[in-house]
């Protein structure tokens, strides 16, 4: 295993990350839209009674903060940390790729680079891979396997210096 996998595999990950983006986590599709919309019509139902001076029925006002809710926790759900979860699939995908490019570089043995390139593929799967099963798909459990992932990417980047420190091919330079 060298570098030539994360290479290939960040490209396929990215791809995948990029394709879940804009079905799952982009507020404002679908029963998110719908939840918007109902919002909009209670909270002009209230501008409306606050022109008219009956600002104080309170049918108008729970329906407004009902539909303010709903739409806010399915933001939360959906919005900001689907996010922040793409956001990381998107980065460790990249990572990956430049760990990849890194690996191949390197002129160290090649345990040592299958093990560089084991750390970054596994977390990515285990560090965003399982953030997308958590908050985008509902599979809370796979949520506390996360921490494998941020371990493993930490230890990478870590090891990846260490190798960089004295493993990069020193290349002549020629006038």
């Amino acid at each position: 295993m060298s570098g030539k996998v994360n290479i290939v595999f960040g490209f396929f990950y990215l791809a995948i990350t990029a394709f879940l983006g804009p079905f799952y986590l982009v507020p404002a599709k679908g029963a998110d839209y719908q939840k918007f919309v109902e919002m909009n019509k209670a909270v002009e139902a209230i501008k409306q009674d606050v022109s008219l001076g009956k600002a104080k029925d309170p049918a108008n006002v729970e329906a407004a903060l009902s539909g303010i809710t709903g739409y806010l926790s399915s933001i939360k759900k959906t919005g900001s940390v689907g996010s922040a979860v793409h956001a990381h699939g998107n980065l460790e995908a990249l990572l990956n790729i430049v760990a990849g490019l890194v690996i191949l570089s390197l002129a160290l043995p090649s345990s040592y680079k299958t093990v560089l390139s084991v750390l970054f593929i596994v977390g990515a799967v285990f560090h965003s891979g399982m953030l997308y099963l958590a908050m985008v798909f509902g599979i809370s459990v796979a949520g506390k396997l996360s921490i494998i992932g941020a371990i493993a990417i930490l230890t990478g980047l870590v090891l990846a210096g260490v190798a960089s420190a004295t493993g990069i091919k020193k290349t002549e330079c020629r006038e």
